[in-house]
Parts: C-alpha cells; sequence; structure tokens
C-alpha cells in the first residue's frame, strides 16, 4: 500500500516536472522568435528607410570636384585629384583635350592655378550645375622658371556640369563654358534651371 502511494506521489511529480519543462521551452521558444521577428522587422524598416533616402547633388560635392579641376602646378598635374569625379569617358576626353598642341603651347608658362570660390546652381531634375567660378594663376615670361619675371591674374569662368548617378555618387560626364545672356554675374535668386535656359535662348540666337 505504502510502496504504491510512493509510485503514484512519483508519477504525479515527474508529470509536474514534464509539463513545467514543456511550458518552460515553449515560452522560450515563443520568446526567441518574437524577438527575432521583432529585430527582422527593424533591419526591414531600416533598409526601407535608406531606399527612401533621396539620393541628391550637393554643392559640396560639386565644390570638391572644381577644387580638383582647377587647382593645379602646371598643365595636367592634377589630373589624379579630378579623376575620381569623372566619368571615365569625360576623363579621356579631358586628357586628350591637355595634350593637343594648343593647350601645350601654355604649359610651363600658366602655372601655380588656384580655386578660389565659385557661385553654384543647381538643377537636381536634370542632373546639371551653372557654375561660376573664380580662381588665381601664375604667369611665367620664361617657360618654367618661377625665379624669373612673372605675374599674378585672376580668372572667371562660367561652366556648365553634367552629371551621372551611380550607385552612392554622382560623376560629371559632361563640362562646357558657357557665357550667361546679359553678361553679368547671376542673381542670387536664380535657379540652374532659369540660368540654363537663358544660356540656351543665347545659342539658339
Amino acid at each position: 500500500m505504502y510502496n504504491e502511494r510512493l509510485v503514484k506521489l512519483l508519477k504525479i511529480g515527474v508529470a509536474i516536472l514534464l509539463a513545467a519543462l514543456i511550458f518552460s521551452l515553449g515560452y522560450g521558444t515563443a520568446s526567441i522568435q518574437s524577438r527575432m521577428n521583432k529585430k527582422e522587422a527593424q533591419a526591414s524598416q531600416t533598409v526601407k528607410k535608406k531606399e527612401a533616402e533621396p539620393h541628391e547633388l550637393k554643392r559640396k560635392g560639386v565644390e570638391d570636384f572644381l577644387i580638383a579641376y582647377y587647382t593645379r602646378k602646371d598643365l595636367g598635374e592634377n589630373r589624379k585629384r579630378y579623376k575620381p569625379f569623372m566619368t571615365e569617358s569625360l576623363y579621356n576626353a579631358t586628357v586628350s583635350d591637355e595634350d593637343t598642341p594648343l593647350q601645350k603651347t601654355y604649359k610651363g608658362y600658366v602655372v601655380d592655378r588656384i580655386y578660389q570660390n565659385a557661385t553654384i546652381y543647381i538643377d537636381s531634375e536634370n542632373k546639371e550645375v551653372i557654375a561660376q567660378v573664380r580662381y588665381s594663376q601664375t604667369i611665367l615670361e620664361e617657360k618654367d622658371n618661377r625665379d624669373g619675371k612673372s605675374y599674378n591674374e585672376q580668372g572667371t569662368a562660367t561652366l556648365r556640369l553634367n552629371y551621372s548617378e551611380t550607385e552612392n555618387k554622382f560623376l560629371v560626364n559632361n563640362i562646357e563654358a558657357v557665357v550667361l545672356s546679359d553678361g553679368s554675374e547671376l542673381s542670387v535668386g536664380e535657379t540652374a534651371k532659369a540660368v540654363i535656359g537663358k544660356t540656351r535662348g543665347k545659342e539658339k540666337r
């Protein structure tokens, strides 16, 4: 009788332990799965947020290119600096242009060109930029002789830059010198689109 009661108690105890173990495992699995689902949802939201963020052409990127493009000790010296900002086709065209006899005529005479600043207008929709650039440079009377007679001059240039968008950045794919229709500087309120329209109107005339 005593043994039967003991066996019964043991069976009940084992059943309770098994039930507790099954409940613990089920709760733990559900908790882990819930946490994983939460993390996946957060990761998915983060990815969607990144995808939704607009990739815009910004002034800093344009100015970084202009600094690399205009600042040079001599013709062609800055190729390694401006290359990362250009498409391969534009880079090759630029190098070819710098290697023409006309351009080489100035090599060793027009030196130490330094970018000063620029007025920049960005047309994000068409990925176009109008930039009025100001720079300084030194003109040598004797080729490559920086100790001889020389004089400094201030220069300006107005460029239209066309950009191509890659996965993570914009690259310049065309550079064109333009002249403003009225011959004056851009007003602060004008957009790049308006200026481009003005310039194109003059080109047609």
